[in-house]
Protein backbone atom coordinates (compact mmCIF):
# COMPACT_ATOMS: atom_id res chain seq x y z
CA UNK A 1 0.00 0.00 0.00
CA UNK A 2 1.59 3.35 -1.22
CA UNK A 3 2.61 5.74 1.65
CA UNK A 4 0.09 8.84 1.31
CA UNK A 5 2.01 11.96 0.82
CA UNK A 6 1.29 14.91 3.61
CA UNK A 7 -0.43 17.94 2.22
CA UNK A 8 1.54 20.93 2.49
CA UNK A 9 -0.85 22.40 4.31
CA UNK A 10 -0.52 19.32 7.06
CA UNK A 11 2.79 20.18 7.32
CA UNK A 12 3.77 21.53 11.08
CA UNK A 13 4.21 25.05 10.35
CA UNK A 14 2.80 25.25 7.21
CA UNK A 15 -0.95 26.65 7.67
CA UNK A 16 0.97 29.56 10.14
CA UNK A 17 3.44 30.19 6.85
CA UNK A 18 0.52 30.24 4.27
CA UNK A 19 -1.67 32.50 7.01
CA UNK A 20 1.35 35.11 6.71
CA UNK A 21 1.64 34.99 3.68
CA UNK A 22 -1.82 35.82 2.27
CA UNK A 23 -1.98 38.53 5.41
CA UNK A 24 1.26 40.02 3.87
CA UNK A 25 -0.35 40.12 0.36
CA UNK A 26 -3.69 41.98 1.78
CA UNK A 27 -1.41 44.66 3.90
CA UNK A 28 0.33 45.25 0.20
CA UNK A 29 -2.92 45.13 -1.48
CA UNK A 30 -4.33 47.47 1.16
CA UNK A 31 -1.37 50.11 0.83
CA UNK A 32 -1.58 49.81 -3.01
CA UNK A 33 -5.47 50.39 -2.35
CA UNK A 34 -5.03 53.15 -0.04
CA UNK A 35 -2.23 55.10 -2.21
CA UNK A 36 -4.85 55.08 -4.79
CA UNK A 37 -7.51 56.68 -3.13
CA UNK A 38 -5.15 59.34 -1.88
CA UNK A 39 -4.46 60.12 -4.90
CA UNK A 40 -7.84 60.34 -6.57
CA UNK A 41 -8.64 62.56 -3.66
CA UNK A 42 -5.74 64.65 -4.00
CA UNK A 43 -6.90 65.12 -7.68
CA UNK A 44 -10.27 65.61 -7.06
CA UNK A 45 -9.08 68.46 -4.72
CA UNK A 46 -7.04 70.07 -7.62
CA UNK A 47 -10.23 69.98 -9.41
CA UNK A 48 -12.23 71.77 -7.43
CA UNK A 49 -9.84 74.35 -6.41
CA UNK A 50 -10.13 75.21 -9.99
CA UNK A 51 -13.65 75.00 -10.68
CA UNK A 52 -14.99 76.05 -7.39
CA UNK A 53 -12.06 78.77 -5.85
CA UNK A 54 -15.72 80.17 -3.65
CA UNK A 55 -15.44 76.84 -1.97
CA UNK A 56 -12.06 77.62 -0.70
CA UNK A 57 -11.02 81.16 -1.26
CA UNK A 58 -13.02 83.93 -0.34
CA UNK A 59 -11.31 86.94 -1.76
CA UNK A 60 -7.70 87.86 -3.16
CA UNK A 61 -5.85 91.00 -1.85
CA UNK A 62 -2.81 91.79 -4.31
CA UNK A 63 -3.06 88.18 -5.38
CA UNK A 64 -2.65 87.13 -1.88
CA UNK A 65 -5.76 84.66 -1.54
CA UNK A 66 -8.08 85.81 1.50
CA UNK A 67 -9.56 81.71 2.80
CA UNK A 68 -12.87 80.96 3.97
CA UNK A 69 -11.31 79.04 7.18
CA UNK A 70 -10.09 82.53 7.86
CA UNK A 71 -12.50 84.75 6.93
CA UNK A 72 -15.21 81.50 9.32
CA UNK A 73 -11.87 81.74 12.03
CA UNK A 74 -12.67 85.85 12.49
CA UNK A 75 -16.34 85.65 12.31
CA UNK A 76 -16.18 82.98 15.12
CA UNK A 77 -13.82 85.05 16.77
CA UNK A 78 -15.95 88.54 16.62
CA UNK A 79 -19.60 86.70 16.84
CA UNK A 80 -19.18 83.90 19.29
CA UNK A 81 -19.07 85.51 22.37
CA UNK A 82 -22.30 87.99 21.76
CA UNK A 83 -23.91 84.79 20.34
CA UNK A 84 -22.90 82.93 23.79
CA UNK A 85 -24.09 85.33 26.14
CA UNK A 86 -27.46 86.02 23.99
CA UNK A 87 -28.14 82.23 24.77
CA UNK A 88 -26.98 82.16 28.43
CA UNK A 89 -28.82 85.31 28.76
CA UNK A 90 -32.15 83.31 27.32
CA UNK A 91 -31.82 80.02 29.19
CA UNK A 92 -31.33 82.25 32.24
CA UNK A 93 -34.90 83.92 31.82
CA UNK A 94 -36.75 80.54 30.47
CA UNK A 95 -35.37 78.86 33.51
CA UNK A 96 -36.84 81.36 35.46
CA UNK A 97 -39.92 81.15 33.98
CA UNK A 98 -40.15 77.54 34.04
CA UNK A 99 -40.00 78.12 38.12
CA UNK A 100 -42.78 80.68 38.17
CA UNK A 101 -44.86 78.66 35.28
CA UNK A 102 -44.61 81.68 33.46
CA UNK A 103 -43.60 79.72 30.01
CA UNK A 104 -45.73 80.61 27.00
CA UNK A 105 -47.59 78.73 25.05
CA UNK A 106 -47.22 77.94 21.33
CA UNK A 107 -50.99 79.55 21.47
CA UNK A 108 -49.69 82.67 22.67
CA UNK A 109 -46.41 82.66 20.41
CA UNK A 110 -48.82 82.14 17.49
CA UNK A 111 -51.19 84.97 18.74
CA UNK A 112 -48.05 87.24 19.25
CA UNK A 113 -46.88 86.29 15.03
CA UNK A 114 -50.49 87.06 13.46
CA UNK A 115 -50.51 90.27 15.73
CA UNK A 116 -46.76 91.32 13.83
CA UNK A 117 -48.15 89.86 10.40
CA UNK A 118 -50.86 92.04 10.85
CA UNK A 119 -49.16 95.03 11.77
CA UNK A 120 -46.64 94.66 8.92
CA UNK A 121 -49.14 94.28 6.34
CA UNK A 122 -48.91 90.09 6.23
CA UNK A 123 -47.74 86.85 6.42
CA UNK A 124 -45.53 87.38 3.20
CA UNK A 125 -43.68 90.68 3.62
CA UNK A 126 -43.16 89.57 7.41
CA UNK A 127 -40.92 86.82 5.70
CA UNK A 128 -39.80 89.40 3.45
CA UNK A 129 -38.74 91.61 6.64
CA UNK A 130 -37.37 88.36 8.05
CA UNK A 131 -35.48 87.67 5.32
CA UNK A 132 -33.93 91.24 4.85
CA UNK A 133 -32.71 91.11 8.59
CA UNK A 134 -31.34 87.24 8.43
CA UNK A 135 -33.97 85.61 10.28
CA UNK A 136 -35.95 83.07 10.18
CA UNK A 137 -39.74 82.05 11.72
CA UNK A 138 -37.91 79.96 14.13
CA UNK A 139 -35.17 82.26 15.30
CA UNK A 140 -38.98 84.72 15.64
CA UNK A 141 -40.73 82.34 17.31
CA UNK A 142 -37.59 81.84 19.94
CA UNK A 143 -36.98 85.64 20.46
CA UNK A 144 -40.79 85.88 21.02
CA UNK A 145 -41.17 83.48 23.35
CA UNK A 146 -38.30 84.94 25.62
CA UNK A 147 -40.39 88.50 25.28
CA UNK A 148 -43.39 86.64 26.46
CA UNK A 149 -41.90 85.09 29.26
CA UNK A 150 -40.45 88.25 30.43
CA UNK A 151 -43.57 89.99 30.56
CA UNK A 152 -45.55 87.45 32.11
CA UNK A 153 -42.74 87.29 35.10
CA UNK A 154 -43.28 90.90 35.97
CA UNK A 155 -46.09 92.34 34.25
CA UNK A 156 -47.76 92.49 37.86
CA UNK A 157 -45.33 94.77 39.13
CA UNK A 158 -45.26 96.92 35.83
CA UNK A 159 -48.14 98.86 37.19
CA UNK A 160 -48.55 102.21 35.43
CA UNK A 161 -51.71 105.09 37.06
CA UNK A 162 -54.16 107.17 35.13
CA UNK A 163 -52.28 109.80 35.71
CA UNK A 164 -49.15 108.79 34.37
CA UNK A 165 -51.20 107.92 31.12
CA UNK A 166 -52.42 111.44 31.16
CA UNK A 167 -49.28 112.94 31.75
CA UNK A 168 -47.59 110.75 28.97
CA UNK A 169 -50.48 111.72 26.25
CA UNK A 170 -49.77 115.43 26.71
CA UNK A 171 -46.51 115.19 26.35
CA UNK A 172 -46.58 113.16 23.59
CA UNK A 173 -49.45 113.87 21.67
CA UNK A 174 -47.73 115.03 18.84
CA UNK A 175 -46.00 111.53 18.15
CA UNK A 176 -49.04 109.44 18.88
CA UNK A 177 -50.48 107.50 16.37
CA UNK A 178 -53.78 107.68 17.63
CA UNK A 179 -55.78 110.16 17.15
CA UNK A 180 -59.06 109.75 18.88
CA UNK A 181 -58.95 109.84 23.20
CA UNK A 182 -60.10 106.00 23.55
CA UNK A 183 -56.98 104.67 21.59
CA UNK A 184 -54.50 107.27 22.38
CA UNK A 185 -54.85 105.96 25.80
CA UNK A 186 -54.28 102.62 25.05
CA UNK A 187 -51.27 103.69 22.98
CA UNK A 188 -50.15 105.35 25.81
CA UNK A 189 -50.85 102.88 28.88
CA UNK A 190 -49.24 100.24 26.23
CA UNK A 191 -45.98 102.50 25.52
CA UNK A 192 -45.32 103.31 29.68
CA UNK A 193 -45.97 99.43 30.63
CA UNK A 194 -43.65 98.07 28.13
CA UNK A 195 -40.92 100.93 29.50
CA UNK A 196 -41.92 99.56 33.34
CA UNK A 197 -41.47 96.51 32.28
CA UNK A 198 -37.91 96.84 30.83
CA UNK A 199 -36.94 98.68 33.46
CA UNK A 200 -38.18 96.37 36.27
CA UNK A 201 -36.66 93.58 33.63
CA UNK A 202 -33.25 95.15 33.85
CA UNK A 203 -32.97 95.16 37.05
CA UNK A 204 -34.56 91.91 37.81
CA UNK A 205 -31.77 90.18 35.42
CA UNK A 206 -28.88 91.91 36.85
CA UNK A 207 -29.71 89.31 40.06
CA UNK A 208 -30.20 86.72 37.94
CA UNK A 209 -27.33 86.52 36.07
CA UNK A 210 -25.21 86.97 38.92
CA UNK A 211 -26.44 84.01 40.77
CA UNK A 212 -26.21 81.91 37.75
CA UNK A 213 -24.01 79.11 37.53
CA UNK A 214 -22.24 79.91 34.18
CA UNK A 215 -19.28 77.65 32.52
CA UNK A 216 -18.11 78.64 29.41
CA UNK A 217 -15.51 76.66 27.42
Amino acid sequence: MAKRVQSVNTIPGGRLNNFLNTFSEKILNFKRSKTIYIIALIAIILILAMYKKNWFIAATVNNSPLTNLELQSKLNQQFRTQTLNQLINEKIILGEAAKSGAIPTEEEINKKISELETNVGGKDMLDNLLAQQGQTRQTLRDQIRVQLAIAKLYDKEATISADEVTKFIEQNKEVLKATDSANQQKEAGDTLKQQKLSQIFSQKFQELRQKAKIQIF
